[in-house]
């Protein structure tokens, strides 16, 4: 049993810094523009987490005048051991006045069999917060790698 354990963490820390190494391959400091994002207003529970996440995300750059504008819709389902979450995701260019941006992501979880109805409902709703965090990274992955890709074909253009 031990050496099941001892296998699981290291195959886990294995995959944690596969992970790390291409995200660290993004430049993040080169990467004003998000910065320069305003996320749309929240309307229900998930996109209020989903949006103070991702806020996290795009505070750490300096804030410049809003050129972008990101809305975001999540649409959520539940069943007694499941929950699933789909984002759709727009972000918006003002100055040039189109769409640089449309996707949606999905992502779902899964959770023991509670026994009371309470315990269920709690779980579910763990489980919601937890897909919402979720989302707002990799929204905020998808949006460092736009841009992060764009800066490089902008400055391979003009050499």
């Amino acid at each position: 049993m031990m050496h099941r354990f001892i296998s699981f963490i290291l195959a886990s820390l294995a995959l944690l810094l596969v992970g790390c190494s291409s995200i660290e391959r993004l430049d993040t400091a080169s990467v004003s523009e998000l910065g320069q994002i305003s996320v749309s207003a929240s309307s229900n529970r998930s996109e209020q987490i989903f949006h103070q996440h991702i806020m996290q995300y795009l505070d750490r750059y300096p804030a410049q005048d809003i050129r972008y504008r990101l809305t975001v819709k999540i649409s959520e389902s539940k069943s007694d051991t499941a929950v699933s979450m789909t984002v759709r995701y727009d972000l918006y260019d003002q100055q040039e006045g189109k769409v640089l941006i449309s996707d949606s992501i999905r992502v779902s979880a899964t959770f023991g069999a509670v026994s009371s109805l309470y315990g269920q409902d709690k779980a579910a709703t763990f489980a919601s917060e937890r897909l919402a965090m979720q989302l707002s990274d990799k929204v905020y992955l998808k949006l460092l790698a736009y841009f992060n890709n764009r800066n490089h074909a902008e400055t391979a253009s003009a050499q």
